[in-house]
Order: C-alpha cells, then sequence, then structure tokens
C-alpha cells in the first residue's frame, strides 16, 4: 500500500501548478512614465535659462556693407566689468554708467549727429562694440534706439577688418 500511497502522491504533486492571473491585456502601464517625463520637464524648465541673448557674445561676421561713418551716429560699445559695458561716443567721451540715464543720453546724442547730417540722402546708428561684448548689451542699446527713433533707416553693428 505504500507503493500505492506514494505513486498517487507522486502524481498529484505533478500535476499541481499555481494558477496564473489572466492578464486582461498585454499592455505596459505607462503611467509612472509620464509622471517621471513631466518631472524631468519641469526641473529643466525651473533651471534653464530661457533668454539666450544675456549669455551669447556677438558673432564674428562672414561678410557685410561698407558703411561711413561720417553719415552716422556711432557708439563705441567695449566690455566693462562683469556684463557691463562703456558706451563712448565718436568724440571719445563716455555715456554714463546709469542705465536710466544713459538710455536719455544715447537719444539725445543720436538725435544730434543725425541733425548734423539732415542734408545727406542716408542716415545711421552704427553700433561698433567689441568681440567681449554679450549680446543682451548690443540687444538693449538696440532697443532703446528703436524705440526712441521709429523713423530711422537703419541700425548697423560694426566689426573691424582683420
Amino acid at each position: 500500500m505504500s507503493n500505492h500511497t506514494d505513486s498517487m502522491i507522486e502524481e498529484d504533486e505533478e500535476d499541481f501548478v499555481l494558477p496564473r492571473k489572466k492578464r486582461e491585456d498585454d499592455e505596459m502601464d505607462i503611467t509612472p512614465m509620464i509622471d517621471i517625463t513631466f518631472l524631468l520637464l519641469i526641473f529643466f524648465i525651473v533651471c534653464s535659462t530661457m533668454d539666450p541673448t544675456k549669455i551669447g557674445t556677438i558673432p564674428e561676421a562672414d561678410n557685410g556693407l561698407a558703411i561711413a561713418a561720417k553719415n552716422s551716429a556711432v557708439i563705441f560699445i567695449n566690455p566693462g566689468s562683469g556684463d557691463d559695458v562703456i558706451l563712448s561716443r565718436m568724440d571719445g567721451t563716455n555715456f554714463t554708467a546709469d542705465e536710466d540715464i544713459q538710455a536719455t543720453e544715447i537719444i539725445e546724442y543720436i538725435t544730434t549727429e543725425l541733425e548734423k547730417s539732415m542734408g545727406e540722402s542716408k542716415q545711421h546708428v552704427m553700433l561698433f562694440g567689441d568681440a567681449d561684448v554679450k549680446v543682451g548689451q548690443v540687444t538693449r542699446i538696440q532697443k532703446i534706439i528703436g524705440d526712441a527713433f521709429e523713423d530711422l533707416n537703419s541700425t548697423y553693428i560694426a566689426v573691424k577688418e582683420q
């Protein structure tokens, strides 16, 4: 009897298999992946700088036009301490360092220079920038000029020829 009982136990053990849950669908649950994606998106938005003009420098010129300085109001933009710049006129005098007063001085200077060349057919403003000047500073000066002189023909950024 022991042989018969042993063989029945062995048969029962072989037939015993844990029941598997039947999956309703074979798709992955991507909810955690979407959560991580949104967390990464929020992280990069919070940590990134959205204004590239604050950090870039003026690129080298590949080609351009020759513009006469005598028909233009020329503003020299030289690097100062940190991200600040030193602005100077054609005669070498510097503009005030305070940006609010500087805006008024730029407008007065350009107005005076353009009035000198009223008989000329061309009226330009030329910004002569150093390579180490940040683009944000050039953009700030262009905005001051654009807001004050809507009827101005053109503003040029001048570079030195090598």
